[in-house]
């Protein structure tokens, strides 16, 4: 029988850094085994959890997942050998998850088995992650390498309460299932802009919407989370009770706890309006100013949405500008600067907020080598021109990789969306409506092989790094890195500003004072530095 306090011990021994701080949650001398009987494991009845060594080895998964076996059965937890093992790894986005073999795969159906889970992770040391949806880009984000993958895909509960106010919705949710749900009622909530993205680490990273500019962003919009603390505690944090918690899971990501349930407030939805208009490149200085001043509109119109990518088509360079109304309204005069540039193509279609999804899921096939990588400045017209061309003059660079598809998408941080990060005492992002508008440009790419995926970080990285330079020259760069669209090798949370992450530092050192989300989970973005070391 072993103490949490001396994995702390042993994981300290180990290099890895934990916060210590004196925390009232959880007690010094908390004992797992102990926590594990209050659910109704028994660890003496687990032969697989005899003789446990002092230090993490393949043998220690394995007994973690064969003592998950003998609790949950072999329906929820999936060994390499299960035919459902594999269609999980081939279900993620990118493929650098979808290579991840974990030792084994859970499915827990209510919170106390997600409880069960973490507490049995720090019992035999076994590592483990989470997956929502899946749609992170890099290896081990929501998938445990050789450690135990929660999948939460059977905590998809979702529910209304009496006044239809809150929808309160399980993280195995994906957001074309949510629209689907809420339709009927004319109501949906602000979430994802794709269906097959899932609502647990949408909302806990950022969260923009086709709703955004009139709501916020969707961790602006909880009304409360259910999370499995470290020490298998289950709370709930609201504005009111834990509200450091309750902050810090806004922005934070997984680096809190497991959430088991997010209570959305909900929103009014009816058929949108949507147009795809593709221009030619002469018309990018066009296209860009057009985006500025939808961008500042968003303070008299927040029914628009907007973002614009830029890319290069068998061999043409085009910008396709994504235009969304939240209302079914034929030509909205705030897109009028946008329709007064001739376009090589315009889709215009009303659609409901379920087809909406669907279409821009269609766009982002899974099965490719995937990346991100972000950064934010303030919304600059020339700054902007200049950043897509500098993007066409090095795409050549990309031309000898197999399958390369280089998108460069500009979103706005509006006013409004910024304004609404104060509301229920604020985000953990760091970001208010004086420091806007920003822009987010957001490099997304895919690719065939992994034997190229060097050559493709070293672009995007080389990319960056002169476009950083060029926004520090002008004086508008901007800290802020966008969980969401990061790359594993930034560190996001350290764009949220020091006195931020120290904050978040000091929350996670409450709630988990041996920083067992830092340690036993260590995949995703953590407080104190990157993924991976570029």
């Amino acid at each position: 029988m072993r103490t949490l306090s001396s994995i702390g011990a042993l994981l300290v021994a180990s290099g890895t850094a934990i916060v210590q701080a004196d925390s009232n949650f959880e007690p010094a001398n908390f004992n797992i085994t102990a926590a594990l009987e209050g659910y109704g494991v028994d660890t003496s009845r687990i032969p697989a959890l005899a003789n446990l060594s002092q230090q993490w080895t393949e043998s220690s998964c394995l007994a973690a997942c064969v003592s998950l076996d003998s609790i949950f059965g072999s329906e929820k937890v999936l060994a390499p050998e299960n035919a459902g093992y594999t269609s999980f790894t081939g279900a993620f986005w990118s493929e650098q998850q979808a290579k991840v073999r974990p030792s084994c795969i859970v499915k827990p159906g209510i919170n106390t088995d997600v409880a069960i889970v973490v507490l049995l992770s720090q019992l035999t040391r076994c590592p483990f992650a989470a997956k929502s949806g899946g749609h992170a880009a890099f290896r081990g984000a929501s998938s445990s390498p050789g450690g135990i993958t929660i999948w939460f895909t059977d905590m998809n509960d979702l529910s209304l309460n009496e006044d239809r106010s809150i929808v309160s919705l399980g993280p195995g949710n994906l957001w074309g299932q949510v629209y689907k749900a809420l339709e009927p009622y004319g109501l949906a909530a602000v979430g994802g802009r794709e269906s097959s993205i899932g609502v647990g680490g949408f909302v806990t990273g950022g969260g923009i919407s086709f709703h955004s500019n009139l709501y916020g962003w969707a961790l602006d919009n909880v009304e409360s989370f259910e999370v499995v603390t470290a020490s298998g505690r289950i709370v709930t944090a609201n504005a009111t009770h834990l509200p450091d918690l309750y902050w810090a899971l806004r922005g934070g990501g997984n680096n809190l706890g497991l959430v088991t349930k997010f209570n959305l407030y909900t929103i009014p939805s009816s058929t949108m309006r949507g147009t795809t208009r593709v221009f030619e490149e002469s018309r990018v200085p066009e296209v860009i100013s057009a985006f500025a001043n939808v961008a500042r509109g968003a303070t008299s119109d927040g029914n628009a949405q907007q973002y614009v990518a830029f890319i290069r088509m068998q061999g043409v360079n085009l910008a396709s500008a994504e235009l969304s109304y939240a209302l079914n309204k034929a030509d909205p005069l705030i897109f009028k600067p946008y329709r007064d540039i001739p376009a090589l193509a315009d889709t215009t279609e009303s659609r409901s907020l379920v087809q909406y999804c669907d279409y821009i899921n269609s766009l982002n096939p899974n099965g490719h080598r995937e990346v991100y990588w972000t950064i934010a400045t303030q919304l600059d017209e020339s700054f902007a021109r200049w950043a897509a061309e500098y993007f066409f003059e090095v795409l050549p660079q990309t031309d000898n990789i197999s399958g390369a598809n280089p998108v460069i998408v500009y979103q706005a941080l509006t006013e409004p969306m910024l304004a609404n990060m104060t509301k229920f005492g604020g985000n953990a992002l760091g970001l208010d409506a004086s420091q806007g508008p920003l822009i987010l440009f957001d490099m997304a790419f895919w690719w065939d092989n992994a034997a190229d995926d060097n050559a493709v970080y070293a672009f995007i990285h080389d990319y960056f790094k002169v476009v950083t330079k060029e926004a520090k020259k002008r004086g508008i760069a901007h800290q802020f890195i966008y969980m969401n669209y990061g790359s594993q090798f930034q560190d996001v949370i350290a764009g949220y500003g020091a006195e931020n992450k120290a904050r978040l530092q000091k929350v996670a050192a409450t709630y988990d004072p041996r920083g067992i989300y830092q340690t036993l989970q260590p995949g995703y973005f953590k407080l104190n530095g990157a993924p991976v070391q570029y």
